[in-house]
């Protein structure tokens, strides 16, 4: 210990005749540590302080501060100061190994004056000078947490006072880092409730799969505070990696690169494929299941990769980084497996979802032709059998009453011609299936101008330049039956005079504006759907919620409506 020191030290302690130590200044330092710690709730920050407080009151050379693991059976380093020998050679000790662990099982301080001559101190290296040794129980009532060792030169042993010191000390410390630890566990106990609920409501509210692993990683990321979290999705056959999910931007782990690869392209993806439960992979891990590539673009130093698994079949992989190894304990990787486990019940959801959707588009395709078929039926076939019934008369009368025949090819000839107005029709109604955006204005144009020919309303009608994308199929039928269900019910509820029509294109997607001066209504009052009312703005609203698209609808009674959808380029 140096002069200094030795100074500070006495000043520290002036012991009285009869080896009583000064109350003052050590014991209004004590209760400023009493003081310190009992605000910090933070442990880490609560660790340090003790040894820093430690410091002022009582001189030493090191300090190491040893705290049990969950076990109770090993004492794990947790702070030091002035010993990087504690945190680089000595990680642990046991239970009743050296000083610490003698002070542990037997729950009493330990006073070694001289440790080349005390058989409970445990030698960390070469041997050394010889030290004295203080090491005093952290216990928080009936609680044993840990302890503290104090050592500094042998020449300047701790005495009695300082034993008493420490130890008052050491009481203060085992509250403190009691208090921290319910605090930690409590924090703990909340983020894990509110990653869980996250996810939860990820996989409740999402609409495909890309947005629901997509908000899954960010709130992975931020809820366990980790450099960086993806997902990995396997195909249906789970040969080929489908896509990579990332919470950062750039992509920390370069994953993306590995879309349309083979899994075998990633050996972490193999290894989580046969793992029961998730993986730990270190940095440092020779050879590593993630290629240095990947390390390089991530400040992780250890990784955990978590199978997500769907009745005992791996559907994707989440991975997550973290810049300290030590914090994937067993409760964080419990964490994670549970949000895996919401992962993938997000994802069923999605899949049975899509299933029922299809099953529904089936019954609607099957819906329409019928419907198709019952027009056809009831308009085309009994127009075209007038038609022949007409010109078999015609052909009979040729030859016994030729001036009958003239009437009977002029009302053929207007019968053709209706015929082709109903197939007109039917082709306008199929058209949107090979519709495509390069020609979308052309067909919303003669669609308007076929609504105003039929009704006699004016329709004005505007088509803005295509934004270089291409509708999806899906999209254009959903906003040609659109157009056609709102034109619709400009004939026949609005009593409009004039109405208007612009459709334009954005790089997010296409806005179309339906508006008349008719009667209007009152939105928020209007009556169910029924057969005497209709379905038309029912329809308009479930086409449009089901595509993702955006409605808006404004009316008043007397002020005429106004209709606006924005839609994506697909679904």
């Amino acid at each position: 210990m140096t002069e200094r020191a030795r100074k500070l030290d006495a000043s520290r302690l002036r012991v009285l005749p009869g080896g009583s130590p000064t109350p003052a200044p050590s014991y209004r330092l004590l209760t400023q540590v009493s003081a310190a710690l009992s605000t910090s709730l933070d442990l880490d920050r609560t660790l340090k302080e003790i040894l820093e407080r430690m410091n002022a009151l009582v001189a030493f050379d090191a300090a190491t501060l040893f705290l049990l693991d969950e076990s109770r059976s090993e004492l794990q380093v947790k702070a030091a100061l002035g010993v990087p020998v504690a945190l680089k050679e000595v990680k642990s000790f046991k239970v009743g190994e050296g000083v610490v662990g003698w002070v542990v099982r037997h729950g009493a301080t330990a006073l070694i004056q001289d440790s080349l001559k005390d058989a409970r101190y445990k030698a960390t290296g070469p041997q050394r000078r010889a030290k004295t040794v203080l090491a005093a129980p952290l216990r928080a009532q009936d609680n044993l947490l840990g302890a503290l060792v104090l050592v500094r030169s042998a020449k300047e042993p701790f005495g009695p006072e300082h034993q008493r010191l420490v130890e008052a000390i050491a009481s203060q410390a085992a509250v403190a880092i009691d208090h921290a630890r319910l605090f930690e566990t409590e924090r703990a106990s909340r983020r894990r409730a509110e990653a869980l609920l996250a996810t939860s409501q990820a996989g409740s509210e999402a609409v495909t799969t890309p947005e629901l692993l997509q908000r899954a990683v960010k709130q992975v990321a931020f809820a366990m505070r980790a450099t960086a979290a993806a997902v990995i999705l396997p195909d249906e056959a789970g040969e080929i990696i489908e896509a990579a999910f990332d919470a950062s931007d750039p992509p920390a782990f370069g994953l993306e690169s590995l879309c349309s690869k083979p899994i075998a392209a990633l050996p972490l993806m193999l290894a989580v494929r046969d793992a029961g439960r998730p993986l730990v992979v270190r940095r440092a891990d020779r050879p590593s299941l993630l290629d240095d590539v990947y390390w390089s673009r991530s400040e992780a130093q250890a990784l955990a990769a978590v199978p997500v698994r769907w009745q005992d079949r791996v559907i994707a992989a989440l991975i997550v980084g973290f810049g300290d190894p030590e914090r994937l304990i067993a409760s964080e990787l419990e964490l994670l497996e549970e949000i895996g486990r919401q992962v993938a019940l997000g994802m069923e959801r999605l899949r049975l979802q899509a299933r029922v959707q299809d099953q529904q588009n089936e019954m609607a395709v099957v819906a329409e032709r019928n419907r198709i078929a019952r027009d056809m039926h009831d308009g085309l076939v009994q127009y075209v059998y007038a038609l022949g019934l007409q010109l078999e008369h015609a052909r009979d009368l040729a030859l016994t009453e030729p001036g009958a025949v003239a009437p009977l090819l002029t009302g053929s000839i207007q019968q053709t011609n209706h015929v082709l107005t109903e197939m007109r029709t039917f082709v306008y109604q199929l058209r949107p299936i090979l519709m495509k955006e390069k020609e979308i204005g052309q067909w919303v144009l003669d669609l308007c101008s076929q609504f105003q020919q039929a009704t006699g309303i004016a329709l004005q009608a505007e088509v803005g330049t295509p934004a270089g994308q291409e509708l999806s199929p899906e999209i254009s039928i959903a906003l040609f039956r659109i157009i056609q269900e709102a034109l619709a019910n400009i004939y026949k509820h609005a009593h409009a005079a004039k109405a208007s029509l612009s459709l334009d294109f954005s790089a997010d997607g296409a806005k179309l504006v339906i508006e008349d001066d008719g009667r209007g209504f009152d939105v928020e009052a209007r009556p169910e759907p029924g057969i005497e009312r209709g379905h038309g703005l029912t329809n308009i609203q479930e086409r449009v919620r089901e595509l993702g698209a955006r409605l808006q609808l404004e009316s008043a009674p007397g002020a005429g409506t106004r209709l606006e959808a924005v839609f994506p380029y697909s679904r």
